[in-house]
């Protein structure tokens, strides 16, 4: 990895539009392809369906088109947020989701210091084929810090990575449909108090008790040990076998924890995944530990770790896959447990 985090690819080489051949030509020969065989972990291939079908070249693309200047840091409430809004809807039509109540924006009023302000969810779903009566929630954030004195927060890693993740395995998810319906949430207001999670559970577009699992991405572009880390097996015991299952071949090194105790170590209630916590709903959360640039102006495009970054959304696709395919020890786990209490 090392060297490989500090690309001169700037976002503005690729603009907001549908991305061009040139473009992901570009992209792949300036970021995906050196990168990919600098950050390998030393393991042979990995084997599952997930980790093989995830675009890297538009994964890329997006992440660098929602870290860019001209979304001035997509904070709740602006015009950067609303690009970067408009953004994601047409990658969500180009997936082919479908709307809930024939839309994807849920807009809801959020109460911050200084008055209120407009947030909105971008929620769609794709049908099961075995099962579209149960649903596993593919979450991230889209909101970041906005500007201040003059200086854009950028968010490529927090949390444009972690839409970006979304995005990808919605596309994937297109050519392998699932067996259980998947419904992919883009959260508003999460840098404010996961105000765009709580405003899902609180109207959710369909009843609690169809929801599984919540699978939540937040920060998944860049740790200089190669590290991914998946909260949820402590609190939900049934995530841990298929979470362990993936150890060995992960591309990434996947570890599990960070869900214990008291304190800033603890991840539960520190993203999206926590209002689902709290509505007993089985989880997990897959992100890196802090680095120099959260919630900084330094947390760019340039600072990404491309090799990284694709093989982490791999890692997670594969577990979306698996779960999919092994809902039913979750759906029991889900009737049993008093979790989030």
């Amino acid at each position: 990895m090392g060297d490989r985090q500090h690309l001169t690819v700037r976002p503005s080489h690729f603009p907001l539009s549908v991305v061009s051949a040139t473009q992901r030509a570009l992209i792949a020969l300036l970021v995906i392809v050196p990168a990919l065989s600098a950050q390998g972990t030393g393991r042979a291939p990995a084997k599952g369906v997930g980790y093989a079908g995830i675009d890297s070249v538009q994964l890329i693309a997006d992440l660098s088109a929602l870290s860019a200047d001209s979304m001035d840091g997509r904070r709740i409430g602006t015009a950067g947020n609303i690009r970067a809004r408009a953004y994601i809807l047409r990658q969500f039509l180009a997936a082919s989701l479908s709307p809930f109540a024939q839309r994807f924006t849920f807009s809801f009023t959020a109460v911050r210091a200084g008055g209120t302000t407009t947030g909105t969810n971008l929620v769609g779903y794709r049908e099961g084929t075995k099962h579209p009566e149960r649903f596993i929630v593919l979450s991230a954030h889209y909101d970041h810090l906005g500007h201040k004195n003059e200086a854009i927060y950028n968010g490529a890693d927090d949390n444009a990575s972690g839409a970006s993740g979304v995005l990808a395995i919605a596309r994937w998810l297109k050519e392998h449909p699932p067996e259980n319906s998947v419904i992919f949430a883009l959260f508003d207001g999460e840098e404010e108090g996961l105000l765009g999670a709580k405003e899902f559970i609180a109207r959710p577009p369909v009843a609690l008790d169809k929801i599984v699992a919540n699978v939540n991405l937040d920060m998944v572009g860049r740790n200089a040990k190669g590290e991914l880390w998946a909260a949820g097996a402590t609190p939900w015991p049934v995530m841990r076998p298929l979470l362990e299952g993936l150890i060995p071949t992960a591309p990434v090194t996947l570890k599990l924890g960070h869900d214990t105790g008291t304190g800033q170590d603890n991840w539960t209630q520190q993203s999206d995944q926590g209002p689902f916590h709290t509505a007993r709903i089985p989880w997990v959360y897959f992100g890196v530990e802090d680095h120099p640039d959260y919630h900084q102006p330094s947390d760019t495009f340039a600072k990404i770790a491309p090799g990284f970054f694709v093989h982490s959304v791999r890692t997670i696709a594969e577990f979306v896959h698996r779960l999919d395919e092994g809902l039913e020890p979750v759906v029991s786990a889900k009737t049993r447990s008093p979790a989030g209490k």
